[in-house]
């Protein structure tokens, strides 16, 4: 067994011995590079100074302070915190598209289609986005919405917003609609 051992470890010997060889110049090139001193960095160019920058905000306010509470302004067109929130709510405006309307028993309804591909009846009334929009009227191509906002220094204020009616091109190979006027060719 050590016979084998000793031969074992004598290949390996002789096999490391035979893979280095005398020439170390990649060695010596690679400790040249190390030794030798840095080249010096060149000095950045200095910026001009004759454009100055005027900050033209001062009046408004600081983006570093907090709000400050006007009280009693516009309190009436605060949405209630205590009003449960309705479906087309949870998501934003943009996001929603007008797809149809429904007309009967003397009223009027848009078709509103969520991002999830769900279609919703909705009537004047209702709330739809994320800034307590209320639907204002319904129109044929189109639904107006008053959204109430807050202004940044503590007041809400109603912005005028509208959803118009998403028409999509109909394919020249659709079938077309069935003829229903009752008259024979």
């Amino acid at each position: 067994m050590t016979r084998i051992r000793w031969v074992g470890n004598a290949v390996f010997v002789l096999t490391v011995a035979a893979c280095g060889g005398p020439d170390l110049s990649d060695l010596e090139r690679m400790v040249d590079e190390a030794t030798q001193p840095s080249p010096r960095a060149e000095r950045e160019p200095t910026a001009d100074r004759d454009t100055d920058f005027e900050y033209g905000a001062m009046s408004e306010r600081s983006p570093f302070e907090p709000f400050k509470e006007v009280p009693g302004a516009f309190a009436s067109e605060a949405p209630d915190p205590m009003r449960r929130s309705q479906t087309l709510e949870r998501f934003p405006l943009g996001q929603l598209e007008m797809v149809g309307t429904l007309a009967g028993r003397g009223r009027i309804l848009a078709l509103i289609r969520d991002p999830r591909r769900i279609t919703h009846p909705v009537a004047v009334g209702d709330y739809v986005g994320r800034d307590h929009g209320r639907i204002a009227k319904v129109r044929a191509s189109g639904i107006d919405i008053l959204e109430h906002v807050e202004d940044g220094r503590g007041a809400w204020t109603v912005r005028a917003r509208a959803l118009e009616l998403t028409v999509r091109d109909i394919p020249e190979n659709a079938p077309a609609a069935p003829d229903n006027s009752g008259s024979e060719s």
